[in-house]
């Protein structure tokens, strides 16, 4: 059914904590999107920092959504969708500046297969504008997540749509019938892989994911959340297990937590020798106390599985021992 005409075609989701440093280039750009069928909806976590308040101030037009506290990228994200009234709804992080042409970009390409759920842009690093952070990103037999084209230089060979496994939620638009159906980020996640669990439950739903590299975001890496530190491996490491144990069909999950075992147990090691054990082994303690929610929600996401165990199979990437070892040799330190 369409969206009724007094409503805009997309909404933009924008969450912020006390990121008002960074709001000036994020919001400015949406401003200027050739795209003009969309609203914009931003909402404070809970910022100290003055952020809500200069947002009503500078950007009138912004719908505000204030919350009492930080909730998290994915609370936020889903706090932020009660208000979206669009028929696609687009996710950018506040430490991002978009090209005009961004959101027409999306729209483009996810209008066009009414299979496509989602749909991600290229993505570069803001201070190295010719360098991809990601396009897209793969998800392997292990359970890890490897980003499309990370640190290539941009140019024709990095022009091309293609499938992916995973929308990066960075900035990204999905369609809202697509939300409606297998439902949003799951709250519990709070920070870190909750796109990736959506991704991996729209494919089990049959749906498709395309990267669109016409759609540009310069990306302040690290300012909005810092890499490794305590909370992000602590988050990141909970939900990377939660994520396969949620939506690996039964017959791979077999096959491959194995897998996903000597990846933990690579991550142990890395973590270790960062640092950041400790905060490893709570997020491991807290996923075993979680077990039994996790098997609801399993049992949730795999009641609406259309895909086959071997057409899940196929989508997996089957390379995650090479990028494993180059993380832990120090490579790759901000991607994904």
């Amino acid at each position: 059914m369409r969206t009724p005409p007094s409503c805009p075609e997309i909404s933009v989701i924008v969450v912020n904590w006390n990121g008002r440093a960074l709001l000036g280039d994020c919001l400015g750009s949406l401003s200027a999107q050739s795209f003009r069928d969309c609203e914009t909806i931003l909402v404070d976590n809970g910022s100290t920092d003055g952020s809500a308040a200069w947002v009503a101030r500078h950007h009138p037009r912004v719908r505000l959504l204030r919350l009492v506290s930080n909730t998290g990228f994915s609370a936020g994200n889903n706090a932020g969708l009660s208000l979206a009234r669009g028929r696609y709804v687009a996710l950018l992080n506040n430490d991002t500046r978009v090209e005009p042409g961004w959101l027409a970009a999306l729209h483009r390409r996810i209008s066009a297969d009414d299979r496509i759920a989602a749909c991600d842009s290229k993505v570069l690093y803001y201070d190295r504008p010719h360098i991809i952070w990601a396009a897209g990103a793969s998800y392997t037999v292990a359970g890890s997540v490897q980003a499309r084209w990370s640190g290539l230089a941009d140019g024709p060979a990095t022009a091309a749509a293609a499938d992916v496994f995973v929308a990066v939620a960075c900035a990204a638009i999905y369609r809202r019938s697509a939300i409606d159906a297998i439902g949003f980020f799951d709250d519990a996640f709070f920070n870190g892989y909750e796109d990736v669990d959506w991704s991996f439950r729209a494919h089990l739903a049959g749906y498709r994911i395309v990267n669109e590299p016409a759609a540009r975001v310069y990306h302040k890496v690290s300012l909005s959340q810092v890499h490794n530190s305590a909370g992000f491996v602590y988050h990141g490491q909970r939900n990377v297990s939660a994520t396969f144990l949620k939506n690996m069909p039964a017959a791979l999950l077999a096959r491959y937590g194995p897998l996903h075992l000597a990846y933990a147990l690579g991550s142990f090691a890395y973590f270790a020798r960062i640092g950041r054990v400790d905060a490893f082994l709570r997020a491991k303690r807290d996923l075993v106390r979680q077990l039994p929610s996790i098997r609801r929600k399993r049992q949730a996401v795999q009641s609406l599985r259309t895909a086959t165990p071997a057409e899940i199979g196929a989508a997996l990437d089957r390379r995650w021992l090479p990028a494993k070892l180059g993380k832990f040799a120090g490579a790759g330190r901000d991607a994904p």
